[in-house]
């Protein structure tokens, strides 16, 4: 069976001597390789406009006795993927052998302060307005981020609660929010969704559903090919390599962010009341450090040895 790297090589020699609609398929291939490896013949076909019988004439074409043969090469690339933050990590370490840790720590700081950089880019901008006007215009915003992406969801929906009273964070821990969206969720409401490779299959689900009942989607990602994608009404891209073995969320943090500055700053409430009865609150609740009964634990003494003094 050919690597994923020779068969795609192999239908871009083809491509132009393909039949028009065999040509849909070998571009949808080339177009959503993670598409092809984890969503089935009939699914891809329906994304690509044409018939499942279109998608084997493809791998006949290339050679191959049916799809299945195709999504097997591009599912073995991503097997082949599994162990990707186990050898990053292994070069984390040589780069620390050859440069220090000085020089490691200011590469990792470059690399984010790029990433952020590319946000100020037009287009990524006007996809920041609109998103804004969506989640602003919402009956609920469904907050949506599950394994690394949790924590982008969950400052979303933490900071918009100070001054927003529609919002929903969807949290694994007890299926909080479940219930919810299984049965309240439609048209009049939106979902703020980050999602970013390797790409959660859970939040994917959830995302799907929502998005059949109508459920406008707003998307931080990595890829317009990712899954969550393709079915947004709102993409914002974000870069996420590192010097590190993880993949940075900086860039996440900070469209979620500014989405929330924004549509702080163009809300139809009184945002300056909101914000202070929820700190009023918070302070009486006794949630922060400070009031009268904050005591600092005590710490115990420490014995000095005869041979220590």
């Amino acid at each position: 069976m050919p690597s994923q790297q020779a068969l795609v090589l192999h239908i871009k020699q083809c491509f132009d001597s393909l039949p028009r609609q065999v040509r849909l398929a070998a571009g949808f291939v080339l177009d959503h390789p993670h598409e092809v490896a984890v969503m089935s013949m009939r699914e891809q076909a329906r994304l690509a406009g044409i018939p499942p019988s279109t998608m084997t004439r493809l791998a006949k074409f290339l050679g191959m006795e049916g799809y299945d043969d195709i999504r097997e090469v591009f599912k073995n690339n991503l097997r082949s993927r599994s162990n990707e933050y186990s050898q990053r990590a292994h070069g984390l370490v040589e780069l620390n052998q050859k440069i220090g840790e000085t020089a490691l720590a200011l590469d990792v700081a470059n690399n984010a302060i790029a990433h952020i950089q590319a946000l100020c880019s037009a287009d990524t901008l006007a996809a920041i307005v609109r998103a804004v006007k969506l989640l602003s215009s919402s009956r609920t915003i469904y907050c949506l981020g599950l394994r690394s992406s949790f924590p982008v969801a969950f400052q979303f929906s933490h900071v918009s609660e100070y001054f927003a009273k529609n919002i929903t964070l969807i949290d694994g821990a007890g299926e909080s929010g479940m219930m919810k969206i299984m049965h309240q969720a439609g048209p009049k409401d939106a979902l703020f969704v980050c999602c970013i490779a390797p790409y959660s299959r859970r939040a994917i689900s959830i995302a799907g559903h929502l998005a059949k009942a109508g459920v406008k989607l707003i998307a931080i990602t990595d890829s317009d090919s990712s899954p969550i994608a393709r079915m947004a009404t709102e993409t914002i891209l974000v870069g996420k390599q590192n010097a590190s073995f993880f993949d940075t969320l900086v860039p996440a943090f900070l469209v979620s962010e500014i989405l929330v500055a924004l549509m702080a700053a163009t809300s139809k409430v009184d945002v300056k009341a909101s914000v202070s009865e929820t700190e009023k609150n918070l302070w009486s609740m006794g949630e922060w450090w400070g009031t009268e009964v904050s005591e600092l634990p005590r710490m115990p003494r420490s014995r000095t040895r005869k041979n220590d003094r």
